[in-house]
């Protein structure tokens, strides 16, 4: 045989028990659950879902061979091929008989962490701060709770709250800055500054808190 031959044999295979449907149907059933916390933060109508294959997985060691069907989550970006982005997938396995063994459902990129990269800012961030900060009985321990409070719920896109501590925290340097770092006071000001920026640009906060963040 072939390996032309064995490929339309394996495809015939998978064809006949609708694989690809299967697993698009399922996709749809998982996304209409709770599409946006599923999707790392991008809309419905953002995503494009692609078919991308199958694959057989044979001696494994743990089970029976595999037919694995996958179906990709893609954004809009012109850099990409094809004018799409990978940010996740759906992969639905079956034995050779085409019952489900199992599923998984991963998204590799979120919206609003990939957009400005917000994890290496807040990392170098913590790179400039003076050690002796993160001592609770000193004077600029209440300004670098605010700041970490405001990174790690960004991080985790609790939106709210992190505007919430990133005025806590622009209203503590209006009242002392003097005695802080200036490496580190002039990082935290361009870390709060594009946090502020982000969180009113894309809505992700009330109005209040936009005219709070804006406020000089």
């Amino acid at each position: 045989m072939t390996a032309q031959e064995l490929e339309l044999l394996l495809a015939e295979r998978a064809k006949t028990f609708d694989l690809k449907k299967t697993a698009y149907d399922t996709l749809h059933q998982i996304l209409s659950e709770n599409p946006e916390e599923l999707i790392g933060g991008f809309e419905p109508d953002e995503i494009t879902l692609q078919f991308d294959g199958y694959q057989y997985l044979i001696n494994k060691r743990y089970s029976g061979p595999i037919i694995r069907t996958k179906i990709g989550l893609y954004v809009k970006n012109e850099i990409y091929l094809g004018d799409l982005e990978p940010i996740g997938y759906y992969e639905l396995e079956t034995d050779l008989d085409g019952e489900v063994q199992d599923d998984w459902f991963i998204i590799e990129r979120e919206k609003y962490l990939k957009d400005i990269n917000i994890i290496s800012h807040f990392q170098y961030l913590h790179q400039k701060m003076p050690l002796q900060y993160l001592k609770r009985n000193h004077v600029q321990h209440q300004f670098v709770s605010y700041i970490s409070l405001a990174g790690t719920l960004f991080i985790s896109k609790e939106f709210q709250g992190a505007g919430i501590f990133i005025h806590r925290a622009k209203v503590f340097l209006e009242t002392d800055q003097s005695s802080l770092d200036k490496v580190y006071l002039k990082e935290s000001k361009k870390f709060l500054k594009i946090m502020s920026k982000y969180l009113i640009e894309n809505n992700l906060i009330s109005e209040d808190l936009k005219q709070k963040l804006t406020e000089k």
